[in-house]
């Protein structure tokens, strides 16, 4: 088991886990008869598996984060919809899963926990039920309703079973970003081979004509701000090297190409929050490193000056001058979500109200509503959870941002860059809760709490400096 445990905290088995979640994502085609891709699913089942087998034989919950991160960005469902999250399928993976944290209590008997974030867990959980109690009844909306309350039961668990490792974590954090960077190059890759008639850069920004399966490229923008920073801690981790400084080109290109205007809120701001960091806490080494990159940037793309123009011209294009159209009818999610506010302004019309919102949208527009959503953190929750709802999360983010400010560390600073980044992506559309994102805030932020005094560095003169082998 020593031999297994080693495993586990190594660099292979996180790799590993995100190649093979990878691999299993790039299955895109359905196979018939059955409604999900047979191939995608049986990757799914074998991360499950993982974490179940990892939360029954070890005592560390921190082993089951790897396969818990790529069970979220492993489906690959052109057109989820609320009907198909009530599928034998899923609900088969859940029983699984949920197993392996009754193993884990029964064997390890874990002194339970409440933790920092306990509250607003809760309330955002009762916020998410509350409206079942006079909404129409709807089965489908009892599973939806009830995520909260996994979400809560979740962090409890971990905060309680969890030796963290903030190195393990961003490790993680730049799998991610490394998994939907390779997800949205096989997205550009598609449509890049199916437009031959067109210029070469022109074939670049085309796109595939459907979602990434688990999300739409909206979403990839915001994982990749919230997960961005990660590579600033490799590189103050490792200050000589270059390496980490140019993979960031990568994500910069992936945000550019996916022609996503959102995504440029969450990761310019997230590009801001890290520039200002490495200025300002960082080493001459940095500096240095930096600016040479900084130089690198300017060349690489006055030399590919069309990927610019293009996207220029697309962003142009968009802006019509009527802002509904250019915001992608978002204003008349919004005025719906504001109508339903009102109708129910304590405790909201509940997350099947969206239901009703779409038909209309369909009507409209001619365009499916995706899953539950409002388009904007803000009018998502006063629509489905009312003033209580808002409530909640205020109380949560005040409770986050608490804890990340009191003796500030390095890896606080970044994961802050990275939160504040997808959550200003949040004010046109819904990161808060989207199940990924929440998910993610369930595993980070117990690893935290259970590891915040084991930071890598320390702060001299204001400066981020590694830590040397005797001072860890």
């Amino acid at each position: 088991m020593t031999k297994i445990e080693n495993f586990l905290n190594s660099n292979l088995y996180i790799a590993s886990v995100f190649l093979f979640t990878f691999i299993s994502w790039s299955f895109l085609f359905e196979t018939p008869p059955f409604y999900f891709n047979v191939f995608n699913m049986f990757g799914l089942f074998i991360l499950v598996l993982t974490i179940t087998l990892c939360l029954s034989f070890f005592s560390n919950s921190l082993y089951a984060l790897p396969p818990s991160m790529g069970m979220f960005f492993v489906v690959n469902h052109p057109s989820l919809t609320f009907d198909t999250t009530t599928l034998f399928f899923p609900i088969l993976m859940m029983i699984l899963l949920v197993s392996g944290f009754i193993i884990h209590l029964v064997r390890f008997k874990p002194i339970l926990k409440k933790g920092r974030f306990y509250l607003g867990f809760l309330l955002l959980a009762f916020a998410y039920v509350i409206p079942l109690i006079y909404t129409p009844f709807q089965f489908k909306a009892i599973p939806v309703s009830m995520m909260a309350f996994f979400y809560f039961v979740f962090y409890v668990f971990f905060r309680s079973t969890m030796k963290g490792n903030l190195d393990f974590l961003f490790k993680l954090l730049l799998s991610i970003n490394l998994l939907m960077c390779a997800q949205m190059a096989v997205y550009l890759l598609m449509g890049f081979l199916g437009h031959p008639e067109l210029s070469f850069y022109e074939r670049l920004f085309v796109g595939w004509d459907r979602n990434l399966g688990w999300a739409n490229v909206n979403d990839m923008c915001f994982y990749i701000a919230l997960t961005f920073p990660s590579y600033i801690y490799f590189i103050f981790k490792k200050p000589k090297t270059y390496l980490n400084w140019f993979l960031m080109l990568i994500p910069i290109l992936i945000v550019i190409l996916s022609k996503s205007r959102g995504g440029i809120i969450g990761f310019g701001a997230s590009i801001a929050g890290i520039i200002y960091f490495a200025i300002y806490q960082g080493e001459k080494v940095q500096l240095k490193h930096g600016l040479i990159f900084g130089i690198f940037l300017i060349v690489f793309f006055y030399i590919n000056k069309d990927i610019i123009y293009l996207w220029w011209t697309y962003f142009n294009d968009t802006a019509t001058g009527d802002l509904n159209e250019f915001s992608s009818n978002r204003l008349f999610l919004y005025r719906e979500g504001w109508r339903m506010f009102l109708r129910y302004p304590l405790f909201g019309a509940g997350w099947m109200s969206i239901d009703r919102v779409a038909i209309t949208w369909y009507e409209t527009y001619g365009a499916y509503q995706r899953l539950f959503m409002y388009h904007s953190t803000f009018f998502h929750t006063i629509a489905t959870m009312g003033l209580f709802g808002l409530g909640a999360l205020i109380l949560h983010f005040t409770q986050i941002f608490k804890f990340l400010l009191k003796k500030m560390t390095l890896e606080k600073y970044l994961f802050m860059i990275g939160f504040v980044a997808s959550q200003l992506h949040g004010l046109i559309d819904n990161v808060q809760f989207a199940v990924p994102y929440m998910g993610l805030l369930v595993l980070i932020l117990p690893l935290f709490e259970t590891a915040q005094k084991k930071t890598s560095f320390m702060l001299v003169n204001n400066r981020y400096k590694l830590k040397s082998e005797h001072q860890l």
